[in-house]
C-alpha cells in the first residue's frame, strides 16, 4: 500500500511539472505588443496588408529608412534588408556591392547635418583596410557611396558629388 501511495504521489508531482512547463511555453510565445498578430504556424490565412506598404514607393520616398531612423545602427533598422535602398545601393556599385555588404560588420550610428546623413560600416579588426561611407542628401534625394580598400578610394554618385560638411565628417 505504502508503494501505490508513493507511486501516486510520484506521478502527481511529475504531472505538476509537466504541466507547468507547458505553461510557461505558452505564455512566452505570445507577444505583449498589442498591436501583434499571432496566427497558428498552421495556418493558411494570410494577414492584410495595407495598400501603401504593398505598393513600390516613389524614388523620393525610397530612403526614409534613414531619414526616419536618425541615431539607430543600420543593422537594427535592418537596414541592407530594406529593398528601396538595397536596390539603389546595388545599381550604384554594382559588382562591388557584395564585397561592400559583406565587410560592414562594424558600423556607426545613422547620423545627419543639415539633410545630409551618413552611414559608416567597415571590416571588422580592419576598419582601414575596408571601410565604406555612404551618404544621402534628402532634399535631393541624391545617394553616393564611398568604399576604401587600404588608402585607394572608390567613389560613387547617383546625381552628382554630395558635398559633406566638416561637422558631418567628424560625427
Amino acid at each position: 500500500m505504502k508503494k501505490i501511495i508513493t507511486g501516486a504521489l510520484a506521478l502527481l508531482l511529475l504531472g505538476t511539472v509537466v504541466s507547468c512547463k507547458k505553461e510557461a511555453k505558452t505564455q512566452s510565445s505570445v507577444s505583449t505588443d498589442t498591436l501583434a498578430t499571432v496566427l497558428p504556424k498552421d495556418s493558411n490565412v494570410t494577414p492584410k496588408t495595407d495598400s501603401v506598404t504593398v505598393t513600390t514607393p516613389s524614388t523620393g520616398a525610397t530612403l526614409e529608412i534613414i531619414t526616419k531612423n536618425e541615431e539607430k545602427y543600420p543593422h537594427d533598422v535592418k537596414l541592407f534588408e530594406d529593398k528601396s535602398f538595397a536596390e539603389r545601393v546595388k545599381k550604384l556599385v554594382g559588382k562591388e556591392y557584395d564585397m561592400m555588404l559583406k565587410n560592414f560588420n562594424v558600423e556607426g550610428p545613422i547620423v545627419s547635418d543639415n539633410g545630409i546623413y551618413k552611414i559608416h560600416g567597415c571590416k571588422q579588426h580592419d576598419c582601414p583596410g575596408y571601410a565604406t561611407y555612404i551618404y544621402y542628401d534628402s532634399k535631393n534625394d541624391n545617394l553616393n557611396v564611398s568604399i576604401d580598400k587600404d588608402g585607394k578610394v572608390t567613389d560613387f554618385a547617383e546625381k552628382g558629388k554630395i558635398t559633406v560638411s566638416k561637422t558631418l565628417e567628424t560625427k
